[in-house]
């Protein structure tokens, strides 16, 4: 008789909450969260290296005014943002590249990189440079390919 209850108990369970969950499942919101970003020239076994200085940042991190990197034409032609990246599932981040021109931030590139569930997957997207051309301001952009208003990270860099 007491394993019969137990039954009618989950019985009744199964049909207050099991109809709620296969009626409408419930999927994992995916969790992006920008550990660390660098500005290099150049990344091997995953790491990078050439790192420009002063260290790049995530703005939302540092409230305070900080120097940004410095890239120089004469040292480098390309520039690469090292992105270090919390991920609870599967998806894509965006790398959107911005340049200032006469006052106004122009994309000037976007990259989609996969990601896949890791405490510190590392993935980089690169800008390659021409003198005169793209001097100036730049700032990269992190964010969800599929949610690019979800901002995950900003860094700026100056272009001499």
């Amino acid at each position: 008789m007491k394993g019969a209850v137990h039954l009618i108990f989950l019985c009744a369970m199964i049909e207050m909450g099991g109809m709620l969950m296969l009626s409408s499942p419930v999927q994992a919101e995916s969790v992006f969260l920008v550990e660390k970003v660098v500005l290099a020239k150049g990344v091997t076994n995953r790491n990078p290296e050439g790192i420009f200085s002063p260290p790049a940042y995530c703005e939302k991190d540092n409230n305070e005014q900080a120097a940004i990197p410095i890239v120089k034409t004469s040292q480098t032609s390309l520039v690469m943002l090292w992105t270090k990246v919390m991920a609870t599932t599967a998806g894509k981040l965006r790398h959107s590249w911005h340049h200032q021109i006469d006052g106004i931030w122009t994309k000037v590139s976007e990259v989609n990189l996969s990601i896949r569930p890791s405490s510190g997957y590392r993935m980089w997207s690169l800008k390659s440079l021409k003198p005169k051309v793209h001097v100036g301001e730049w700032m990269v952009v992190v964010s969800p390919t599929n949610q690019p208003e979800k901002i995950l990270c900003i860094t700026r860099f100056t272009v001499q």
